[in-house]
């Protein structure tokens, strides 16, 4: 994840998070700051940058007495949006009437890929600002998760 904004003081403000690994790295004004530790950073003029917070929570860097917002956090809306695909799962696979109806995997595969559709649909509905297309994402995620649960289960009943 990428972000990119400008300061009145400091100028242009860039911070790299790798969704994946959690690395993070701080360029302001384009020239990349050293990583002393973990979540800090040291500036050419020999200011400590400390970074808090991560992609799900928000991330602000701390410069000297100043705190800058980089990213917001979640909001309660988007974490209601990336549910679905795990409830479904949850739910549906450990019904045996509706198992009947149309087969799911369910159980520790199933709530492994509800979990993985889980972190799939936060990851999408956070790049998105329109209400209407997170809506769209999850429940196109739902579907997805849907549809591979239940070829899994056809595999396995076969």
């Amino acid at each position: 994840m990428k972000c990119v904004i400008q300061h009145e003081r400091l100028g242009e403000i860039t911070y790299v998070e790798s969704p994946w690994t959690g690395k993070k790295s701080l360029l302001i004004n384009g020239q990349q700051l050293e990583k002393t530790a973990k979540n800090v950073f040291q500036t050419a003029d020999g200011e400590t940058v400390t970074l808090t917070g991560n992609f799900f929570r928000g991330t602000t860097a701390t410069i000297g007495a100043e705190t800058i917002t980089l990213t917001p956090p979640c909001k309660w809306y988007e974490y209601l949006l990336a549910f679905p695909p795990f409830i479904l799962i949850l739910v549906w696979g450990n019904s045996v009437a509706l198992c009947r109806i149309l087969p799911v995997v369910g159980g520790a595969i199933g709530g492994a890929i509800g979990g993985v559709f889980l972190v799939l649909t936060m990851f999408a509905v956070r790049k998105v600002d329109n209400i209407l297309l997170k809506i769209l994402i999850s429940v196109l995620m739902t579907g997805i998760c849907f549809v591979i649960c239940y070829l899994i289960a056809l595999a396995i009943l076969a």
